[in-house]
């Protein structure tokens, strides 16, 4: 009964805000051949937007006619810019990444964005999490689309929300690569693609820095080897001792090598000390986004990097790629593609020594050797 109260309630509030979704009943087998314009959301990470990339893909080929656009947030929005099976991207600022610093400025320009939605008279609205997320959920309902796919909550503190989708995705957070979870949620309604791939461009201005700093820094030889070395999570940081320890070897055991090390703007001495320890040929690059990274990442024959966002780029821009892991789960969040390869210990990174690391860079560098 209380949760029946709950989700009127929660159902008469997103009404009264966003007005009610159009035809809200519950969608016949054959829908897709009504749907003409579709919303999908993914607003959090920008690798876990990297590992949704496959689904509009998917969409496209299965829907070739329909206009497809994203919603993301500012943070994350760019990763998807100039990819080929999306037509729009919009996107909204969250609180936490606004340079205001006042909650209800945030709050107000997240509702202006939710009610502009309504107008463009979506068809399908899809939320691609590999969970319910409330605020995705009220993005896709907000939307007025009248066909909302997504993964209904499971926590019964949530329950009362599933009014937010009609149609549910299968499988909540199946354990699988965040790649196959995304499509996942389209699965549910009869669409998939083979090969899944994630198609990331990188602008002709982020290629020009990276060509300018190599030109600078006098980056050559081979093989290139390019890390990134920060996570906002302790628990996924190798140390600065480690990475040194790693580049003194390759530096021991390709002579010509060079080293090229990325960095989020908290770790900036870190890098500068780490590069300066390593001598001749080793560089710190500091970047303003995230595909200047992938630029510079273009630039390597190997990129080593702690679980992240560089870890989805540098796999998504076809970079052989080594991901060390810590807390998280390398089947989950692992490099994708055959190329990759993921290391994990135990819990504790640092468990993770430069010589583990040596040995599967070399049959990488190896393979990719000039003849």
């Amino acid at each position: 009964m209380i949760q029946k109260v709950k989700a009127l309630f929660a159902a008469s509030a997103c009404a009264a805000l966003y007005g009610r979704p159009r035809r809200p009943t519950h969608p016949p087998k054959d829908f897709l051949k009504n749907v003409k314009k579709i919303l999908v959301v993914r607003d959090d990470h920008i690798g876990d937007l990297i590992c949704s990339l496959p689904v509009f893909e998917a969409l496209k080929k299965a829907l070739p006619d329909a206009h497809i656009t994203l919603v993301a947030s500012t943070y994350n929005a760019q990763i998807a810019e100039g990819n080929s099976f999306i037509d729009e991207i919009l996107h909204y600022p969250k609180h936490k990444h606004s340079t205001h610093g006042l909650r209800y400025v945030s709050a107000w320009q997240q509702y202006r964005f939710l009610k502009s939605l309504r107008a463009k008279r979506f068809d399908l609205a899809i939320g691609l999490r590999s969970h319910f997320s409330r605020r995705q959920g009220q993005i896709v309902y907000a939307s007025g689309a009248p066909y909302r796919l997504g993964h209904f909550p499971q926590r019964k503190g949530y329950r009362h929300l599933s009014f937010f989708y009609n149609i549910p995705a299968e499988n909540p957070r199946s354990y699988k690569h965040e790649v196959q979870r995304s499509l996942d949620v389209v699965r549910s309604i009869g669409i998939d693609l083979a090969d899944p791939f994630p198609e990331v461009k990188i602008d002709e201005v982020s290629r020009l820095f990276a060509e300018a700093q190599a030109k600078r820094l006098g980056i050559a030889g081979f093989p290139v080897i390019g890390y990134h070395i920060s996570n906002r999570d302790e628990v996924n940081c190798w140390s600065i001792n480690n990475f040194l320890n790693l580049i003194h070897l390759f530096q021991k055991n390709y002579r010509n090598s060079c080293h090229i090390i990325t960095y989020a703007p908290t770790d900036h001495t870190k890098a500068f000390e780490l590069a300066a320890s390593g001598g001749e040929g080793c560089h710190a690059i500091g970047t303003n986004t995230i595909r200047e990274v992938g630029a510079l990442q273009q630039k390597c024959q190997l990129f080593i990097t702690v679980d992240g966002a560089p870890n989805h780029l540098s796999a998504a821009l076809g970079i052989p790629t080594i991901t060390l892991f810590g807390g998280s789960d390398p089947e989950i969040w692992g490099p994708w593609g055959p190329k990759n390869c993921s290391i994990k210990k135990s819990g504790d990174i640092n468990d993770i020594k430069a010589e583990d690391v040596l040995e599967k860079a070399a049959n990488i560098i190896n393979t990719h050797k000039p003849r």
